[in-house]
């Protein structure tokens, strides 16, 4: 169920961006609409008739405007940060103090993508997230 957890979460996010984008739908038909053709086109499972989840999805209005694939995101940055750097020894002080100095104490100044791809050695990629889940082997 992996690859429909990963889709459901694509979905949720895709519909936060299309929501808080350039051409968000205007009306309630609209939303509605939305829901209906994006809900299948994204995790493969039809939107049962009348029903919109946007009723109940907290995240859309709770300070996340366009924010929500920050969470997928974060799973796979962890993932390529946890294989790069702590899979032999999660417990490793450098690789710890190392983190601490290249990504955690820049806090919010400059690029963080330019403080990961230092701490990784690497840009940050999607594989690693991808063999976690299953799908890659």
């Amino acid at each position: 169920n992996e690859g429909l957890m990963m889709l459901r979460q694509l979905y949720l996010g895709i519909l936060d961006l299309t929501i808080h984008g350039e051409s968000p739908p205007t009306d309630a038909k609209g939303l509605q609409d939305l829901v209906d053709n994006l809900r299948p086109r994204i995790s493969l499972i039809e939107n049962p008739p009348g029903c919109n989840m946007l009723r109940s999805f907290g995240h859309l209005m709770n300070q996340y405007s366009a924010g929500y694939y920050g969470y997928l995101w974060a799973e796979v940055l962890s993932a390529d940060m946890f294989e790069s750097c702590f899979e032999k020894d999660p417990f490793s002080k450098e690789a710890g103090m190392a983190y601490r100095k290249m990504v955690l104490g820049p806090g919010g100044t400059g690029n963080i993508a330019v403080h990961l791809e230092k701490f990784l050695g690497h840009a940050p990629t999607q594989e690693p997230f991808l063999r976690s889940r299953g799908i890659l082997k």
